[in-house]
């Protein structure tokens, strides 16, 4: 599951992030924040020391100056422009950060990299380390960063299901490049069974109005969330995400058919954050707008 918060367990000291969402995964929780500061001016971060990485992805132009610290040292550091970096915060690190600065970040703990090499029956990983600092660059992250602040910046957008792909998605690509992890050997059989199958359509299709916990379908299904995701594309094609929106708009073309429902009615009861969500979306998968799909319709009829 993933929510919205307004605070950070490892942060000691400092500016909490503006959005937050997190997302189970076995025995961990994965957290994506977002912290930036849009004038100039001083900002002091400190963390708690505990077992787990941060990572911490720069939107635009790096922080004027930007003072690391450590146990015994200091060290000003320099950043390439959407600078990416892993921390360990082991160290419990700390940071002076001068001037307007906008960055993601997203808090891995010790517990989801153990889950993922069990997952994968791999030894375990010891440690995430980006090769070259802040100057690592990264086509992956850089792919991913846009679909992040999309969906930190119109929440009410954001399904579950879509921000439990992308954080997700996002760890065990950096599991794979940045800690070692060998690629895990392709699924027997490729796809769900015909019951697995049938139960994750139905609890999708039974509650797209609340966008059901990807964990909690995988659960149902006795897979892991990782596990339960590849073999679901396996056997449909597309991925939950994809099926849950497909699901909203077949429902919205049958209530489409009753002309005493409003199009904000329609988009509301299929779980679209709004009309304009509901639109966007229907016109994607259709090719035209639903006022004029209906229209069409009742030309027809």
């Amino acid at each position: 599951m993933h929510g919205r918060d307004t605070s950070l367990s490892w942060v000691k000291q400092g500016r909490r992030p503006e959005a937050l969402f997190r997302t189970r995964y076995h025995n961990a929780t994965l957290t994506l924040g977002r912290l930036r500061q849009e004038e100039e001016g001083e900002v002091v971060l400190q963390s708690f020391r505990h077992d787990a990485h941060l990572a911490i992805m720069h939107v635009g132009p790096a922080p004027r100056n930007h003072i690391s610290t450590g146990p015994g040292r200091m060290a000003e550091v320099f950043h390439a422009a959407d600078a990416f970096n892993l921390t360990d915060l082991n160290a419990a690190p700390s940071c002076r950060i001068i001037g307007r600065f906008d960055s993601l970040h997203l808090h891995i703990p010790r517990a989801a990299l153990d889950d993922l090499a069990d997952e994968a029956e791999v030894p375990l990983i010891r440690a995430l380390r980006t090769p070259d600092g802040w100057n690592t660059q990264d086509p992956i992250v850089d792919g991913l960063r846009p679909l992040m602040l999309a969906a930190l910046e119109r929440p009410e957008e954001a399904s579950q299901l879509l921000i439990d792909h992308l954080v997700l998605g996002l760890c065990a690509h950096l599991v794979q490049r940045y800690g070692g992890m060998p690629e895990p050997g392709r699924l027997r059989g490729g796809g769900l069974a015909p019951w697995q199958l049938r139960l994750a359509r139905e609890l999708i299709a039974e509650n797209i109005a609340e966008a059901p916990s990807l964990a909690e379908i995988a659960r149902q299904c006795r897979l892991s969330v990782a596990h339960f995701s590849r073999a679901f594309k396996a056997s449909t094609g597309t991925t939950p995400h994809g099926y849950l929106q497909a699901c909203r708009v077949a429902r919205a073309r049958q209530m489409l058919a009753r002309p005493e429902l409003t199009l904000a009615e329609i988009a509301l009861a299929c779980g679209f954050a709004d009309q304009s969500h509901f639109t966007r979306v229907f016109a994607r998968q259709e090719g035209e707008t639903p006022g004029l799909w209906r229209r069409q319709q009742r030309r027809a009829a």
